[in-house]
């Protein structure tokens, strides 16, 4: 879809990305902002079982193909016809989040070439065209999300262990580099963060 105007900010758990995205609500006040898993009403069904209850149940390779399902509804339901009305559209977490929790979190390679298949069966010509990564060191991801008001069982990912959430940011600058997305160091203050995506993002619009 020439001219896209789609926005993914993604990260660890505890790398600001809320923070960060709460801010850009106010510089794109006309721009769609949406989450995944999720974003859609069907959609949300599925986060449902991805992010609580029965999802800690869940092996990987049922994760992977429920995040693909999530998706493909979330483009058809909201963010195709979006873009298409030639609007902005900004998501928290996308398919960056899929490759590196799924494919490399849960050292699961033999999904890698299927995953950029199934990438490219989902999005087609409505591929996000900008991709920020809010880097930051799991250790002190962790320390924020211990900050925060939590409900137990709230992300499950977020509770895995720093090896996995390490494996989990390695993958997230493998994504972008694939990609040619942004990697951002979170670990400052979320103004000099703000400054940095802005840079990157207000030519775009």
């Amino acid at each position: 879809m020439k001219g896209n105007r789609f926005i993914v900010i993604d990260g660890l758990g505890g790398s600001g990305k809320t923070t960060q995205i709460e801010l850009l609500k106010k510089r794109l006040p006309d721009a769609v902002f949406t989450h995944e898993p999720g974003g859609a009403p069907r959609a949300e069904k599925i986060r449902a079982i991805l992010k609580e209850g029965d999802g800690a149940k869940l092996d990987p390779l049922t994760d992977f193909f429920l995040f693909w399902a999530a998706r493909a509804e979330h483009m058809t339901a909201l963010i195709r016809p979006a873009l298409e009305e030639g609007k902005t559209v900004v998501s928290d977490r996308f398919d960056s989040s899929t490759f590196a929790m799924q494919v490399r979190g849960d050292e699961q390679p033999n999904l890698s070439d299927f995953f950029w298949q199934c990438r490219e069966a989902t999005l087609g010509d409505a591929k996000p065209n900008c991709y920020i990564v809010l880097d930051i060191d799991p250790g002190k991801a962790h320390t924020r999300r211990d900050s925060r008001h939590r409900l137990p069982g709230e992300d499950r990912f977020d509770e895995r262990n720093d090896a996995y959430q390490e494996r989990v940011r390695q993958g997230y600058k493998e994504f972008a580099a694939k990609v040619g997305g942004h990697v951002i160091d979170a670990s400052r203050t979320p103004k000099e963060i703000d400054v940095d995506m802005w840079k990157i993002i207000q030519p775009l619009i």
